[in-house]
């Protein structure tokens, strides 16, 4: 926390305040996630933070663990930024392999549906895998927008085309306890603010059996 003016309070303050994961370096897989936190604190360290320290903000970063077993970790990070004009909220997912995992990088939705092999290195396949996998669960998460069973109060007008484009499955999900992906809508996009962030449970098992 820094004061704009030391001499002036009125003039604000900057706030930043993050709190990441540092997991057991003797576990499996444990140097690997902790290189991806570690990359994530210098680059908040060396340029978000000089970024915007002239500004009158305040943003806190939290998580939670949201998997923590043999196989894999996933962790949802929260991001709430405020000013004195607005205030917004970003949730963030991230998933890690234990056994299969490389130094600083979250496993992909393919490699977790077991489509691409770690170390796939070929960018066509990539991309054709990663758009198979995204589509499925567009088409799974809209029968679930539609169903609504939560009772959501969404967006009259928004669409299955307007989904496509603001969900991308590939990077929009963490893991539940029992290792199922939960995908997820940012808040104020398909329903009100007030509504938070809009989860979508699906089993590997629903994807796999469409692909």
């Amino acid at each position: 926390v820094q004061p704009l003016d030391e001499n002036d309070p009125s003039a604000g303050k900057f706030e930043f305040s993050y709190r990441y994961p540092h997991v057991d370096e003797e576990a499996e897989g444990g140097a690997e996630i902790n290189a991806f936190y570690d990359e994530l604190v210098t680059y908040t360290d060396s340029f978000t933070i000089p970024m915007n320290e002239d500004s009158d903000s305040s943003t806190v970063i939290t998580y939670s663990i949201t998997c923590n077993n043999d196989d894999y970790f996933s962790v949802l990070v929260h991001t709430v930024m405020s000013s004195p004009e607005q205030s917004s909220e970003h949730w963030e997912g991230h998933v890690f392999s234990r056994k299969n995992g490389s130094p600083g990088q979250t496993w992909t939705l393919p490699r977790l549906l077991g489509t691409l092999k770690q170390g796939e290195n070929d960018s066509w396949l990539q991309d054709r895998q990663t758009e198979k996998a995204d589509a499925i669960v567009v088409d799974l998460v809209w029968d679930l927008i539609e169903d609504n069973e939560d009772n959501i109060d969404y967006f009259p007008e928004f669409t299955k085309e307007d989904l496509s484009h603001v969900f991308f499955p590939e990077e929009n999900f963490y893991l539940d306890e029992t290792g199922n992906p939960v995908f997820y809508i940012q808040p104020g996009i398909a329903a009100p603010e007030t509504a938070g962030l809009l989860t979508y449970s699906i089993s590997l098992e629903d994807i796999l059996d469409e692909l």
